[in-house]
């Protein structure tokens, strides 16, 4: 974990992500118990990974909450070509909005989890801070932590060329 940090400090790592390769542990993880080649790569952990680097970046002083912003929302929409009408508040741009309510102190488990999965990679672990509201295009589809979106609403958003190194 040190090294990581290292690298995001040093600029060696632009972004923080995941695969979220969501597979049930009971009924996928366990096909490689006689050959682990056999055993799906990836865990579980889009949903949380926010709230993780939130509780173990900035509220242990490893990166600021601008960086924070750079590595999770800004930095991946520019990588992946959808930059500016995603990844930044600005005329223009879709109103994707997370209202984050840092003084939220909780527990990450599985069963408050939305992954669709039946463990958690971060089970157990202390959480601070969370996202309050999310807004899609100015429309709320989560508050408090739950989905109170209306689904059907996601939109493909075509992706151009975008050299991050270049700017």
């Amino acid at each position: 974990m040190d090294a990581l940090w290292g690298a995001v400090e040093k600029g060696y790592l632009n972004v923080i992500s995941s695969d979220h390769c969501g597979f049930n542990w009971k009924d996928n993880k366990h096909q490689g118990k006689d050959n682990f080649v056999n055993i799906p790569n990836g865990a579980p952990g889009m949903g949380d990974r926010m709230n993780v680097i939130w509780t173990y970046g900035v509220e242990t002083g490893k990166i600021s909450r601008q960086k924070y912003v750079e590595l999770c929302c800004t930095n991946p929409a520019k990588i992946n070509g959808i930059y500016p009408q995603k990844g930044v508040i600005a005329p223009g741009s879709d109103a994707d909005i997370v209202i984050f309510d840092p003084e939220y102190e909780g527990v990450f488990t599985n069963a408050d989890s939305l992954q669709g999965v039946d463990y958690s990679t971060y089970e157990g672990m202390k959480q601070k801070g969370r996202p309050d509201k999310v807004f899609l295009r100015s429309e709320l589809v989560a508050d408090c932590g739950k989905y109170v979106g209306k689904s059907g609403t996601g939109q493909f958003v075509s992706a151009k060329p975008f050299g991050l190194c270049y700017e």
